[in-house]
């Protein structure tokens, strides 16, 4: 049995250059310099729950509840000012799945808006790619220093011919969960294929800020490798259609979607 629940953890007020960097010249346009705040859009935050096999997951993690009294003392000032914080009271994700088990957390890459509610939880194991760790440690800038202080596991990747940049992991041995790397967004992203039998749904974190990335073909403002980007949303675009797909799941898509 499949279910994957949408945690949507408030939102963010953004360049219109975050989801679609497109919509300016500058280069640089998704950091919000140079920009009047109100101009920017919002859009939401979200992570995942996940119930496959005998896994309780946790995809991402959202805003966390310290975005409401300590901001600039949790991201800094960069990072608010880049990715404004919006959570409203109860709706960060340890709040929101206070009392429901969580076997592992699961990390797309580890932007802000990602892994910022990584602190709400302890005791609790957390992978990400070896990649995206050490392209966060190169990239304070961007990154803010917030994988600091956390124990993550990296995910043996192996290769594949399938995976669409040659390197997957079965991440717990069962067929339930194949991890991706995808070098796009960020060095090291992931994107997280849930299986039950022949049906999937992928969780794709930031290849793809909602539906119009991969069926419009449009790039995101933070990039780390813009050709990269370009075939992965094309191989989403691919998955989307096969009829096992169940759906594809982003982290800032307005759109409501479950799977049960």
């Amino acid at each position: 049995m499949m279910h994957i629940q949408t945690i949507q953890t408030g939102s963010t007020l953004v360049s219109s250059a975050v989801p679609n960097r497109a919509t300016h010249r500058f280069s640089f346009a998704y950091t919000g310099l140079f920009q009047r705040r109100k101009n920017r859009i919002e859009v939401p935050v979200k992570c995942f729950y996940v119930t496959v096999g005998n896994h309780h997951l946790l995809v991402d993690t959202g805003w966390s509840n310290l975005n409401r009294t300590k901001p600039f003392k949790h991201l800094g000032f960069g990072l608010w000012f880049a990715s404004e914080p919006v959570l409203p009271e109860g709706e960060a994700a340890c709040e929101q799945l206070a009392g429901k088990p969580i076997d592992a957390i699961l990390m797309t890459h580890l932007d802000c808006d990602h892994i910022s509610g990584l602190f709400d939880f302890h005791d609790i194991d957390t992978y990400t790619s070896a990649e995206e760790i050490a392209f966060a440690k190169r990239n304070r800038l961007r990154y803010g220093g917030l994988d600091k202080g956390h124990t993550v596991r990296t995910i043996p990747f192996v290769a594949d011919e399938a995976a669409p940049f040659g390197k997957s992991c079965d991440l717990f041995g069962d067929g339930t969960v194949i991890a991706y790397l995808t070098p796009t967004h960020s060095a090291g992203s992931v994107i997280y294929k849930i299986q039950d039998g022949d049906r999937f749904a992928l969780i794709v974190g930031d290849n793809g800020y909602n539906h119009a990335s991969w069926q419009q073909g449009l790039l995101p403002g933070p990039l780390y490798d813009a050709d990269n980007m370009r075939k992965c949303l094309a191989w989403l675009k691919e998955q989307e259609q096969q009829p096992a797909c169940l759906g594809i799941f982003c982290a800032h898509d307005p759109q409501e979607m479950d799977v049960i």
